[in-house]
């Protein structure tokens, strides 16, 4: 009888099986995949292995090997519910919604108090658009485990998607709740906090303490200490984003840097996310050292960060996608900002400024953060204008022979209270059309979801005109089909308010309150010379929409110069803004170096 033979019936020792649990753990998964084949050698009627081996191949990205393997696994332990759940996440990832969906319920009829199961399943039906089935099985899973700090997550994810937002911070708040350090909930609450008419500051700056209180710094003994010049010759500006490529981020740093280059600075990027593009190859070109920092720990960029000097830091993520937030928890440089990327408070004690402007942070809103206030003269950001060459055609409504009102905001802004006015404006207006234009709007969910909405408020399907992704080119040509952008609230406009007046379109906003995001449009607004289209509440709103689509030769007359207008205005002069910006940075320095 040969060695394979002896042990048929047998299975590893506790020794073996620890040995995978540890590789696993590390996940150091070709290891794993090595010590598992070893095993299979001596124990080849032990599903559990090829389990395993099926689940290290899937981590490495080989499916079909890991396929192979969870079969195997399943022909020798027909009911190995394990196997049939992770069979179906490798569905999953294929793309093959029927066969993931089939495993996930088969798991579900042999165990159906399996969560994980559940959860799986609702991520399948996340990742495939199915929004209500998706809920419908995290919900599941939390009733089945309570504790199931995954599920929260993603059915707090999957709320902020659809717009509801309350739901969406009590699922995140169950994270934190249950891991009190889990970065990504705290960073998401602040994050949807934005979409919300209610400014609860309390709440929020008690939930900043807690996230400050979760994250551990490093021992000041470990790092070496600020290298700054009190009076240097050029100051030393660092800036961490993940964002530097084409992005809203790139969208305004681009004319700015380019700019700062004539002063007396020196630049130095930290990219927190690798991704080359036209933009980030220009927007790398204009500073004087860049670092790629993603894979590295806190403790080594602060060590880079303080050994190149720095006297200021600018964050331009906040509490978005991508941020190192932790950096600056450590105080990496003497003095740190918040700017541009990231319309709120960021909460974090050792930011000391955000970057703002008499529109976008009025005097009596200074109570709301928890950084001091800097304001610059005119405009908290400034557009760089594209270099595509697109014509501004002729106002649509001549042609058609009826208004088309727009916006190409993140379908995420376009809340309930929103759809109302909109609604009242189209009905006001007669044969007028909205036309609303988002990436998520590819999808049928979506594209039902805003219609149903509309017809509540008895807007007929017919004037409602859905549009999804699209090149950049074709994106600004659409401008060319609509007469008059309406402005979202409370989350109001940023880069496509911009991008709208560039292509001589008007942007209708209301004049913000308490929060740094419902005044982007205002202050953007005011800075191109667009005063008379900031609305003081919804029934000025209503009647300049109304005033304004009614007079179509005045319209016409706006559509003309518009563009020529903001090249000249503060919100597109990137040489004025880098000047002013210079000047601020100085100022700040040197009140620090006074004190």
């Amino acid at each position: 009888m040969n060695k394979k033979e002896t042990y048929t019936h047998s299975q590893p020792s506790k020794k073996d099986m620890k040995l995978l649990e540890l590789l696993h753990h590390k996940k150091n998964f070709k290891e794993l995949e090595i010590e598992t084949k070893k095993l299979i050698e001596i124990y080849p009627n032990f599903s559990q292995l090829f389990n395993i081996l099926g689940y290290s191949l899937h981590k490495q990205g080989h499916l079909k090997s890991a396929i192979i393997n969870y079969e195997q696994a399943i022909s020798i332990n027909p009911k190995f519910i394990f196997a049939y759940n992770n069979l179906g996440n490798v569905y999953k990832d294929l793309g093959k919604f029927n066969e993931a969906l089939s495993k996930y319920k088969y798991s579900i009829e042999l165990n159906p108090n399996y969560a994980e199961a559940y959860y799986n399943k609702g991520l399948l039906y996340k990742k495939f658009l199915k929004y209500n089935e998706s809920i419908r099985s995290f919900k599941s899973a939390l009733d089945i485990k309570p504790d199931y700090l995954d599920a929260y997550f993603d059915l707090g994810q999957i709320f902020v998607m659809v717009g509801k937002f309350e739901e969406a911070i009590e699922n995140f708040q169950k994270v934190i709740n249950l891991k009190s350090d889990f970065k990504q909930a705290y960073n998401n609450i602040f994050f949807t906090s934005l979409y919300m008419k209610k400014n609860n500051y309390d709440f929020f700056t008690a939930l900043a303490r807690k996230f400050r209180s979760s994250v551990k710094t490093i021992d000041k003994k470990l790092l070496p200490q600020n290298q700054f010049e009190k009076k240097p010759k050029k100051l030393r500006i660092g800036f961490i984003s993940g964002d530097f490529w084409e992005h809203p981020v790139g969208y305004i740093l681009l004319g700015t840097l380019k700019n700062l280059r004539n002063k007396n600075l020196e630049l130095i990027g930290y990219s927190n996310f690798f991704k080359q593009d036209k933009f980030s190859t220009k927007i790398k070109s204009y500073f004087d050292k860049w670092y790629e920092i993603e894979n590295k720990e806190d403790f080594e960029v602060i060590n880079s960060i303080r050994n190149d000097k720095i006297n200021i830091l600018v964050d331009l993520s906040g509490h978005s996608a991508k941020n190192r937030l932790s950096l600056f928890m450590n105080k990496a440089a003497p003095i740190q900002i918040s700017w541009g990327g990231y319309p709120g408070f960021t909460g974090v004690p050792e930011i000391d400024y955000v970057i703002g402007d008499p529109y976008v942070t009025p005097k009596n809103e200074n109570k709301f953060f928890s950084e001091k206030v800097f304001l610059l003269p005119n405009i908290w950001i400034c557009f760089t204008a594209p270099e595509i060459e697109i014509e501004i055609k002729k106002l649509p409504a001549i042609k058609n022979k009826y208004i088309t009102f727009g916006s190409f905001n993140n379908l995420s802004k376009i809340n309930d209270e929103v759809i109302s006015l909109w609604s009242k404006i189209i009905k006001a207006i007669p044969k007028s059309k909205i036309f609303l234009k988002s990436n998520v709007l590819d999808d049928a969910y979506f594209s039902e979801l805003i219609i149903d909405k509309f017809k509540k408020n008895n807007v007929k399907k017919d004037s409602i005109i859905l549009e999804g992704r699209s090149s950049r080119t074709d994106y600004l040509n659409c401008y060319n089909k609509i007469d008059i952008a309406l402005d979202p609230f409370p989350w109001s406009g940023g880069i496509s308010t911009f991008e709208s007046l560039w292509m001589g379109v008007p942007v209708l906003t209301k004049k913000g309150f308490d929060k740094f995001v419902s005044h982007q449009t205002e202050s953007i607004n005011y800075n191109s010379g667009m005063g008379d289209w900031v609305a003081s509440d919804n029934n000025e709103y209503f009647n300049k929409a109304v005033k304004f689509a009614l007079d179509i030769n005045e319209l016409s007359k706006v559509r003309k110069n518009l563009r020529e207008k903001v090249l000249k205005s503060p919100s597109f002069d990137t040489s004025l803004f880098a000047q002013e910006f210079d000047k601020a940075l100085w100022k700040i320095w040197n009140n620090f170096i006074q004190k």
